[in-house]
């Protein structure tokens, strides 16, 4: 399964630099098959798949909401009256 990551950690970066991805598949499935790893192509595409939703959990994990902003002034003053 080593070999499905390594591939599709790779696929996922350059499909987030360029929006050249019917060549970038079509020359992963022509090296793929010159390896003679055309079978790995599944796993790719699930490993794949959970980059992808990695990626859109941290963009939604990371935004910074009106909420998130005010529970963090909160705290921030919290801190600064117990100490």
């Amino acid at each position: 399964m080593a070999i499905a990551t390594s591939y599709a950690k790779a696929l996922h970066q350059l499909m987030d630099k360029s929006d050249l991805s019917k060549q970038y598949l079509a020359n992963l499935r022509e090296s793929l098959e010159k390896r003679g790893h055309l079978n790995l192509l599944p796993n790719i595409l699930t490993e794949y798949q959970k980059l992808d939703i990695q990626k859109e959990r941290s963009l939604r994990h990371n935004a910074v909401t009106p909420e998130k902003e005010r529970v963090r002034v909160l705290l921030d003053l919290y801190k600064k009256l117990t100490n």
